[in-house]
């Protein structure tokens, strides 16, 4: 299938930036239980978060748990991409590739970050307005930062000329990090590492301390230390508005990054953001994803974020991109399946026959909620028909997702009965994934549809019997 795309020229308004660059942001917020939207569960040495009873969803507001979700550490993320400034995702390709619902969840990160903390203060910042090479020589001479930094803080935000690169020395690590804008034919040594930068002039939007830790594949010895930076390049080479220390200002660059990329990346025929890697089901052989696929849940996540950029600007462009986005879940089956032939279902992985699927819970659940934030800043009545439609499948469906021999624990899709595979049992992760969406659908209908609330906190009440 031939995508069409269109590129689109986003504008990032001053009343947005402005709103966004003054929210305050603290690494750590300490929360009282007592008030606290989140249960904490500790498990192997994680922490864990689901719904509290004092959650309220806003389709406006944070995301589920997800100002938690740290995107950019988890290890199928290969690296930041060097133009788009978003996660690269290592799943069944191992040379990487653009995820379209691992972007959108670096976005929904990001932005529940900005809304869930925006009364706390953030730490010291550091600001140079320009670098440049000294006239007579290659190299700038050395910029130190006179206080220790924790490599938490180390977000930075720059504007890099072509031909030249940014050095930060790290002193206790004896690390060397350099973003280049140069052509580079060798990425580093085992003490400096260097980033290719594409596009240039430029702004860069990295976390230093991801960028290490994913390129050099160490965990640094040292958790705080002295930085002191240098550029390197022509004397018309420059660095301007060098920022350091401003989670806020990155976490808003990041939440835009993922914008940026779903808009210009959105099939505009079909609304979908194709997935071409191709892929067979586990060990089914004969078992295809369509190629190119469209997964239910990367459009309603996207959804999601999308609607929560429209909150913001009220831009006709942005509401166009969310109807495309929730098109293919509703007028087409290329996110369908039908379950027993019968009951109606958004397939995370569509395979290319309808009458076979998977059935994964959390990937339903997830392009539910977009669906719901769609309709709740766009109603339209085909929106909610298909929402009536997937809760009759739910409430038919849910009961095979209760495990068959360990008491109340969940399933994570339902390829046992429609493939004869092995019984597919939720990780203890996502099993509390599958109780924080059923806590937030039970919430969400609390008000609307009390019939469907306790349908959902059946199934709370049955799964979290298991952890709590």
């Amino acid at each position: 299938m031939r995508c069409r795309f269109r590129r689109l020229n986003y504008i990032l308004f001053l009343s947005i930036s402005l709103f966004l660059f003054y929210r305050i942001y603290n690494i750590n917020p300490i929360l009282s239980y007592s008030q606290s939207p989140f249960t904490l569960i500790h498990y192997q040495n994680y922490t864990y978060r689901v719904l509290s009873s004092s959650f309220t969803y806003n389709s406006r507001g944070s995301y589920l748990n997800f100002a938690y979700f740290n995107v950019e550490q988890r290890n199928r993320v290969l690296y930041i991409h060097f133009l788009y400034d978003i996660s690269v995702s290592s799943q069944w390709q191992p040379d990487g590739h653009l995820y379209p619902i691992q972007i959108a969840q670096y976005g929904l990160s990001h932005w529940s970050r900005l809304e869930l903390n925006s009364k706390y203060q953030q730490n010291k910042i550091y600001n140079f307005s320009r670098i440049q090479p000294k006239e007579n020589n290659h190299c700038s001479s050395w910029h130190t930062i006179k206080d220790e930094i924790f490599l938490s803080n180390t977000y930075i935000h720059f504007t890099i000329s072509s031909n030249c690169s940014l050095h930060f020395h790290f002193f206790n690590n004896n690390i060397e990090l350099i973003y280049s804008t140069k052509t580079v034919h060798d990425l580093g040594t085992l003490t400096n590492r260097i980033i290719p930068l594409k596009g240039s002039p430029r702004q860069v939007n990295r976390y230093m301390l991801i960028d290490i830790e994913k390129l050099m594949r160490k965990t640094l010895v040292f958790r705080h230390d002295f930085i002191k930076i240098q550029i390197c390049g022509d004397t018309q080479s420059s660095v301007d508005q060098l920022i350091i220390g401003n989670q806020t200002l990155y976490d808003q660059q990041a939440f835009y990054s993922a914008i940026r990329w779903l808009l210009n990346n959105q099939d505009l025929q079909t609304g979908c953001w194709f997935i071409h890697v191709q892929r067979n089901y586990a060990h089914h052989t004969h078992y295809h994803l369509r190629n190119p696929w469209c997964s239910a849940m990367a459009q309603g996540q996207a959804a999601s974020l999308l609607v929560r950029l429209y909150s913001l600007s009220n831009n006709n462009e942005h509401l166009l991109a969310i109807r495309r986005a929730i098109l293919p879940l509703w007028s087409s089956n290329v996110t369908r399946a039908y379950f027993k032939n019968r009951f109606f279902w958004l397939e995370e992985y569509p395979l290319e026959s309808t009458t076979k699927g998977l059935f994964v819970l959390n990937g339903c659940l997830y392009a539910l909620i977009g669906i719901i934030d769609a309709n709740t800043i766009d109603y339209q009545p085909y929106l909610s028909e298909l929402i009536n439609q997937i809760i009759i499948s739910l409430q038919h469906m849910l009961p095979y997702y209760v495990h068959p021999n360990i008491s109340n624990w969940s399933l994570y899709d339902l390829s046992h009965i429609t493939m004869k595979s092995k019984i597919n049992t939720a990780s203890y992760s996502y099993h509390l994934v599958h109780i924080t969406l059923l806590q937030c659908l039970r919430q969400i209908f609390k008000k609307t549809n009390y019939s469907v609330s306790q349908l959902f906190d059946f199934y709370v009440e049955r799964f979290t019997s298991t952890i709590l």
